[in-house]
């Protein structure tokens, strides 16, 4: 009985491995560098969490004249003046109070995080944000929902994960989709060179952790994946000087690069500066982001191929309206409305 019973087994396993000794051939390997977007897809809001703009434009007067607080990462950077001035005019027109606040520099994110604990501490009825930090900033927003202060998240996301498990729930977000934004870009890269597989292109990325810097690059990569080679990447962390230093060294390294994209349009200002002094003006594609007045003259020059306008003026005047509503119980809490992006070319 016992023997019996050892050559069945003996049978089935040679069944399930494919016979004695004969090893099954290894799983096929995944495809390789293909940009992992699986978890990011996960994240993406569902239809029904998408507000539309005729949802916010029902938004009137507000009930009462609730104190709002709009921070910013810097007034330095010429991208958050229409934020600004839009956030200001919707405030008036909603007949609400908006205090405007933001650290010197974009890197300041300690100076962001005190701002932020300030006004915690003055009293206000919601916190409009666009955080340095997407992650180090979340136990200030939690300090302020304890307070029972409406959150909101404006242009660069809070991460997701460390909010959730910090127990921050946000009011909502207004913004761009910065993924389809670095997509679009690397598109435009293609078009600019062809598509020829092995040309050369560098990113110059925005700070590396920011949600925002991370999904523009994620998605340039998407874009140019299979057509174009990314050579070199790092970061300048949004700043002009930085990117200068930096395109210097790479171009300085890498000979054949043919193209860069800047996850901002003030680091596309210090890599023209550096293409021009090493005598390359004219044969680098630059293409950069947030389309602001600076890089206008190089757009028509030609120096700058593209830039992408994601409309801050909309995520002031929207992100306003999201908060009133909220705050006067017309919009449920965590939904989101995404503004428009365009490839903006001569």
């Amino acid at each position: 009985m016992k023997s019996l019973t050892l050559l069945l087994a003996l049978i089935l396993f040679g069944l399930t491995t494919g016979g004695c000794g004969k090893e099954q051939p290894p799983a096929e390997p995944p495809p390789v560098d293909q940009p992992d977007t699986t978890a990011h897809d996960a994240e993406k809001p569902s239809a029904a969490a998408l507000l539309t703009t005729e949802e916010l434009d029902k938004i009137g007067k507000a009930s009462k004249p609730f104190k709002l607080a709009l921070v910013v990462k810097t007034r330095n950077n010429p991208f958050f003046d229409p934020m600004i001035k839009a956030a200001e005019a919707e405030a008036k027109n909603l007949g609400v109070e908006l205090d405007v606040q933001a650290p010197p520099q974009e890197t300041d994110k300690e100076r962001q995080f005190a701002i932020v604990q300030d006004l915690i501490a003055r009293g206000v009825d919601a916190l409009l944000i666009a955080p340095a930090d997407s992650k180090g900033i979340v136990p200030a927003l939690k300090q302020a929902q304890d307070k029972g202060i409406l959150v909101v998240n404006l242009d660069n996301r809070v991460d997701k994960a460390t909010a959730a498990s910090a127990g921050l729930a946000l009011g909502g977000y207004v913004g761009a989709d910065n993924e389809q934004g670095g997509k679009l870009a690397g598109e435009a890269m293609v078009q600019a060179l062809g598509g020829k597989g092995k040309v050369k292109v560098a990113i110059l990325e925005g700070i590396r952790g920011a949600d925002n810097a991370e999904a523009r690059k994620r998605g340039f990569e998407a874009g140019v994946q299979g057509k174009l080679e990314v050579a070199v990447k790092d970061s300048a962390e949004w700043d002009t000087q930085k990117a200068y230093a930096k395109f210097q060294s790479m171009l300085a390294a890498n000979k054949d690069l043919q193209g860069v994209f800047c996850a901002n349009d003030k680091m596309a200002l210090g890599a023209i500066k550096a293409i021009e002094e090493a005598g390359r003006k004219g044969k680098i594609t630059v293409i950069g982001y947030d389309n602001i007045p600076d890089v206008q003259p190089y757009l028509k020059s030609g120096e700058m191929y593209a830039t992408i306008e994601q409309h801050p003026d909309l995520m002031g005047k929207y992100g306003v309206k999201m908060a009133v509503g909220i705050l006067d119980g017309k919009l449920e809490k965590g939904r989101e409305y995404l503004v428009p992006l365009e490839v903006i070319r001569p």
